[in-house]
């Protein structure tokens, strides 16, 4: 019984490692995407991950509103939106 129990633990934690490890690299690879975007002059003002791409809302170095699509896994600029300032594109 005692094994079988320690057998069910080792599972279970192995089991949850990489659940437990996928929010910090979300974190991680958040502050990189905002490190990089920030570094090619935008300010970032909405941040979101969708599946396998973050959706931000930035300024660019002119003040224009923009919309991004940015790839989760490399960091490429998928789609860049030149928003008005009453919303329209």
């Amino acid at each position: 019984m005692r094994k079988t129990l320690l057998l069910a633990a080792l599972a279970g934690s192995i089991a949850a490692g990489p659940l437990a490890a996928q929010p910090a690299a979300t974190t991680t690879r958040f502050a990189e995407i905002a490190a990089r975007l920030e570094g090619q002059g935008f300010q970032i003002q909405e941040m979101e991950r969708k599946r396998d791409r973050f959706e931000v809302k930035a300024m660019n170095a002119e003040g224009q509103r923009i919309k991004l699509d940015v790839d989760a896994s490399t960091g490429a600029i998928l789609r860049q939106e030149t928003r008005t300032r009453d919303g329209h594109r």
